[in-house]
């Protein structure tokens, strides 16, 4: 075992004696190995424990096990006990999330404070198909038919290659002591029940089941990095990010593989696969329609999709008053600047989000608020008034947009419909002598 972990990890560039580790570590026989390896091929690396609480003195004594293991091994061991319900409670999770945050946030923290090349987990194969079978029970995609990966980011998995009787054969050769957490044995958990009663049928059908899954593994992920290539070029050609992020969709047609790269491209806002069949049904059909989950808005319009925040909907009665032509004001992730400039210097920003009024116009106090059912303008160019909400419809705006549209008024007239267009009353003339120059930014560091 020794050699082949050794063979493995150079092989595949994992780490090397010159970096700086941190081992995660139970008490339980996998990790315990794993300490037990790397101490024999002498790797520089220290021990994290979590003590969750769950167990009463059980986990207290699978606290003082691990750091007894790493006082006489001389191994630096950090051990942290958490109250795991009370952090389960107050983010609405499972037991088993709550723990997994609260493991994975302070191994960050560790890693980053010691400067730390990986973090290291002690997963097997077994592991891996149980995390699979697991994902299958809930529903899933590529990524989770396809289970753990040896190395994502900082953590590494180096185990993966061996099946949990290889690593207790090891231990029992070796004469390793570890602790057995006696929890594992019960089927409360989706989890422990597959590992307890599914996995040994598994195994009884095709004694060989964990090598063919990690063949079945391989092509997964050599499928699901075509899968990424392929997304990564649609994201290039018809996505853009923005305080609105805007995905152009008139290449999505009603076909399965249409539909998995649209999922996949709109994965990273956390949207559920059942409401993603419905966005997908509105984008194919063309239909406009507003879609909300967790934090998010979807707007599908116009074979676009927008996906914004819900904290983005700007309160009607919210008011910002502008006192003077040099200002600097933020207002609801925008930040605006009013700057006076001589006539003399002739506008060139054609930027829809500047724009360069006629000061002798305007009487300040100006005002910045939501526009508002009712609202009308005279557009650049126009000598008619407008209904704002006629403009937006002629203009093609989403909903999701109109709902964060701002309006700059002057005496309760609008002077500029913000980012899209400013009053042909406001607009500079030949006889202008004093401009104003408005500019606005997303505080966010997008575009708007």
């Amino acid at each position: 075992m020794l050699v082949k972990l050794k063979a493995h990890i150079e092989s595949h560039h994992l780490f090397n004696t010159q970096d700086r580790l941190l081992l995660g570590v139970s008490a339980g026989v996998d990790s315990i190995v794993l300490a037990h390896l790397l101490k024999e091929l002498s790797f520089d690396f220290f021990i994290a424990h979590m003590n969750f609480g769950l167990r009463g003195q059980e986990s207290d004594l699978d606290a003082d096990f691990v750091e007894q293991w790493g006082r006489s091994h001389g191994i630096i061991t950090h051990i942290l006990k958490v109250d795991t319900e009370a952090h389960a409670k107050k983010n609405q999770a499972s037991i088993q999330m709550a723990a997994r945050s609260l493991r994975y946030d302070w191994f960050s923290e560790l890693a980053s404070l010691h400067k730390c090349s990986a973090i290291l987990t002690a997963h097997h194969a077994d592991d891996n198909l149980e995390t699979v079978l697991f994902n299958l029970t809930k529903g899933t995609g590529i990524r989770g038919l396809r289970g753990m990966k040896i190395q994502q980011g900082l953590l590494v998995r180096p185990l993966l290659i061996f099946d949990k009787q290889e690593i207790i054969n090891y231990a029992e050769k070796q004469r390793i002591s570890w602790r057995e957490d006696v929890s594992n044995a019960s089927n409360k958990y989706v989890r422990n029940k597959i590992r307890n009663k599914v996995l040994p049928v598994l195994k009884e059908l095709n004694p060989s089941v964990l090598q063919t899954f990690g063949d079945t593994q391989a092509r997964l992920i050599a499928t699901e990095m075509l899968l990424d290539q392929k997304v990564s070029d649609l994201k290039a050609q018809y996505f853009k990010s923005g305080k609105i992020d805007c995905l152009d969709v008139s290449w999505v047609r009603d076909h399965p593989l249409d539909s998995l790269l649209l999922f996949e491209l709109l994965e990273s806002y956390r949207l559920g696969y059942a409401q993603f069949k419905q966005i997908f049904r509105s984008v194919v059909q063309n239909h406009s329609a507003m879609f909300y989950w967790d934090a998010y808005q979807l707007n599908v319009d116009r074979h676009k999709v927008w996906i914004g925040t819900t904290d983005q909907t700007i309160d009607p009665a919210a008011r910002r008053t502008i006192a003077n032509a040099v200002e600097a004001v933020a207002f609801y992730d925008h930040q605006f600047t009013f700057n006076l400039i001589s006539s003399t210097t002739e506008p060139v920003d054609k930027s829809l989000n500047i724009a360069y009024l006629d000061m002798e116009k305007l009487t300040f106090p100006l005002t910045l608020r939501k526009w508002k059912k009712g609202d009308y303008f005279y557009p650049l160019g126009m000598t008619q008034k407008k209904k704002v909400s006629d403009f937006l419809i002629d203009q093609k705006i989403p909903i999701i947009r109109k709902e964060s549209l701002l309006i700059l008024t002057s005496k309760q007239e609008i002077c500029w419909l913000v980012g899209l267009r400013i009053d042909d009353r406001f607009r500079l003339k030949n006889s202008t002598k004093d401009i104003l120059r408005i500019e606005m930014k997303d505080l966010k560091g997008n575009d708007g």
